[in-house]
């Protein structure tokens, strides 16, 4: 059947390449263009007012939804982090169980200090944003009984869990928080969403994971938590500024464990998974039906 679409989709779409980087040719006439979300759309769609839709190989689009041209439909690859994502995910939640941040900072200063603690599925986990990548690991942290509470603006996920709160219970919900996993994305509403007040409501002992966009999360009172000793630990793979400056204190922050932003890629499937996405897409739009992953620019994803 794939092999099939394949050829019948070849009978209908000329294919053209170009490889200049960020920048589009100054005249081409696609009506479609899948590009990284560096090429300014708005330029490009005056350049050519026949673009009617663009696929992004990113699922994160914050650097464009801003200056969308009006009526430019733009999808981006939602769900191609989904499966590595949720590893990491419970990953990193089985690291915070077993105190492997502690240890690693133990290690470094060599100082020899067991600890003899309860298994993952006591810990009461919150995720925010139960999109792909929350989903997926929401997942796998049920599979091995834990309590899940997720996150959303509308209340609603796309999968079963133990409670989904709104925004208006986030406070609430924090105070029963024993490992906060954050998928947020980079959008206005989400700026500066986990201040530092609400850093603090989190409980004596509580981790942190994010892998999502730092934005979202005041990363100073992290640290100051971390420092005083009251975080049990954190585990980050996104940062306001990167790549880390050396003179950045979470070189040197206790209890953190630090990834250079590749904990939910793939790079062995990530093309291909993009392309799936792509073509899916590109029956739907020959066939006039609804697009997955569109993007709405007044959400910011």
């Amino acid at each position: 059947m794939e092999a099939l679409a394949a050829r019948d989709l070849a009978r209908k779409v000329i294919v053209s390449v170009d490889d200049g980087g960020d920048e589009l040719p100054k005249e081409f006439s696609a009506e479609v263009l899948v590009t990284l979300p560096k090429v300014d759309l708005a330029k490009a769609h005056k350049a050519n007012p026949n673009l009617r839709w663009v696929q992004t190989t990113f699922a994160g689009v914050e650097g464009m939804v801003d200056k969308l041209p009006r009526g430019l439909r733009v999808t981006n690859a939602s769900g191609v982090h989904a499966e590595k994502g949720g590893e990491f995910i419970l990953t990193a939640a089985l690291m915070l169980t077993h105190e492997v941040p502690r240890y690693v900072t133990d290690q470094a200063n060599k100082e020899w200090k067991p600890l003899f603690g309860p298994v993952l599925k006591t810990h009461r986990i919150t995720i925010l944003g139960v999109g792909a990548i929350g989903a997926s690991g929401a997942q796998h942290l049920k599979q091995l009984g834990c309590k899940v509470t997720g996150v959303t603006r509308s209340g609603r996920a796309r999968i079963k869990l133990d409670r989904i709160a709104t925004l208006a219970e986030l406070d609430e919900v924090l105070a029963q928080t024993d490992i906060l996993v954050s998928t947020l994305p980079d959008t206005p509403q989400s700026q500066g969403l986990i201040d530092r007040r609400r850093v603090d409501l989190l409980p004596d002992g509580a981790g942190i994971v994010v892998v999502g966009r730092a934005a979202p999360l005041d990363y100073e009172a992290i640290m100051d938590r971390l420092d005083a000793g009251t975080l049990r630990g954190a585990l980050l793979d996104v940062f306001p500024e990167e790549p880390i400056p050396s003179r950045n204190r979470a070189w040197k922050t206790p209890r953190l464990i630090i990834t250079p932003h590749c904990s939910v890629d793939d790079h062995t499937t990530y093309i291909d998974r993009c392309i799936e996405i792509f073509v899916d897409n590109l029956q739907r739009y020959l066939s006039g039906r609804k697009l997955l992953n569109l993007v709405d620019p007044k959400q910011g994803y």
